[in-house]
């Protein structure tokens, strides 16, 4: 673990990318090319931020860092870095909202426990993610629409059909992780 982040590091230190590309130093393929892969074998459209290195309180060393990637979730870079260190876990979330995919791969909820996200215009908290209940989720969603709520498709009618004629920042949004 401490190895990944000090070779993520590295490369974000560096004066400039370890490989050309256009997205910069913290590319997805400046890593597979520092750790000995090859980045025209992996698909490495992407890049990772923020950073950061914690424990979970009982000893277990904890790397988080984002990663923007295009069209697909970057299952090839993952693959290569489970393969180069195979003692370490990844869990990841993905949302694509032009194609209104969100998904996660952290099935018991450790990292990620929220499966649903409810934003309403000008709330102060306006990342309202909740936890595995549907039933709240929906209930949420349909109170302040003014509507029972009985399905996921009634929800996504009900949001499209209230968007319709709003502006931009009065507009609601919900999603639904599914858990891949």
């Amino acid at each position: 673990m401490c190895d990944l982040y000090e070779k993520m590091r590295s490369l974000e230190e560096r004066e400039e990318s370890l490989v050309e590309n256009g997205f910069g130093k913290t590319w997805l393929g400046n890593l597979v090319t520092l750790l000995g892969g090859d980045w025209n074998a992996i698909y490495c459209r992407g890049e990772w931020e923020y950073i950061e290195k914690d424990e979970d309180g009982e000893g277990n060393v904890i790397l988080r860092f984002s990663v923007t990637s295009a069209w697909s979730d970057p299952d090839d870079t993952i693959n290569f870095l489970k393969r180069k260190y195979p003692s370490l876990a990844f869990y990841f979330i993905a949302e694509e909202p032009g194609m209104g995919y969100y998904a996660t791969n952290d099935v018991e909820g450790d990292f990620f426990p929220e499966r649903y996200y409810f934003s309403e215009p000008d709330d102060p908290e306006p990342y309202n993610y909740e936890e595995d209940e549907f039933d709240d989720f929906l209930r949420d969603v349909g109170n302040f629409l003014g509507k029972e709520l009985k399905s996921i498709e009634e929800a996504e009618a009900a949001v499209c059909e209230y968007n319709e004629d709003k502006e931009f920042d009065e507009m609601i949004e919900i999603k639904v992780y599914k858990v891949v």
